[in-house]
């Protein structure tokens, strides 16, 4: 985008700055910082400064199945006629997609089962359905609803390591340390049919605009 559209300026917002590269590598006028929480306020100068803001997968980061505190700050940071784009992947719903209609996945539905015993540690998703009119009911007007998309099977690689990416963090965050290395075993025994056997963890990725009127 920096390239197409060389005038305008891009700022990124992250609470984990682990795989951005240097600021010398990016492009002119595009900046990353990190930041503690996305609930804080993060206005330059306290006052509205974007035309667009994104928010992508913020799942695991979002309290009390309320993502209310987000989306203030956001309106807040957010000019008048702007839109706000979210897009976020209904992880509370995980499917097996298989390139061989033959394979099972046994090995892969009981890592998914297992790894739905812990959504209270990896926090409520309820509120990705109720997006649209959560956006609403802070004065955004929502533009054509919610749109689904279904990542295709050429996504799964990067859809897979992306889910052993969250239950690797979720094994280490388990209070007993004997369930972690539970869930660490069924990983690897998953990941092999994963690889061997085509299959591709999926869930739908969700997107909902909001443009603020006034």
């Amino acid at each position: 985008m920096a390239k197409r559209l060389p005038n305008i300026q891009i700022d990124g917002f992250t609470i984990d700055t682990s795989s951005v590269p240097p600021p010398q590598w990016l492009p002119p006028k595009v900046t990353i910082r990190r930041v503690e929480s996305y609930t804080t306020d993060l206005a330059p100068n306290g006052r509205p400064t974007y035309d667009v803001i994104r928010i992508s997968n913020l799942g695991a980061s979002i309290e009390d199945n309320d993502p209310g505190s987000v989306v203030k700050n956001a309106m807040a940071m957010l000019k008048p006629g702007g839109y706000i784009e979210w897009d976020e992947l209904d992880t509370a719903h995980y499917g097996i997609v298989n390139s061989n209609p033959t394979h099972s996945g046994s090995r892969l539905q009981a890592l998914l089962k297992h790894v739905h015993e812990y959504d209270h540690i990896l926090g409520a998703r309820g509120w990705i359905d109720s997006l649209p009119d959560i956006l609403a009911r802070y004065g955004l007007q929502v533009q054509a609803g919610q749109h689904r998309y279904r990542l295709p099977f050429a996504y799964a690689n990067v859809e897979n390591d992306n889910c052993f990416k969250e239950f690797e963090e979720l094994s280490y965050r388990l209070v007993d340390p004997e369930d972690g290395k539970k869930l660490r075993k069924l990983m690897v025994a998953a990941k092999e049919d994963c690889d061997q056997l085509g299959q591709m963890i999926t869930a739908d990725l969700v997107i909902v605009v909001g443009r603020k009127v006034y």
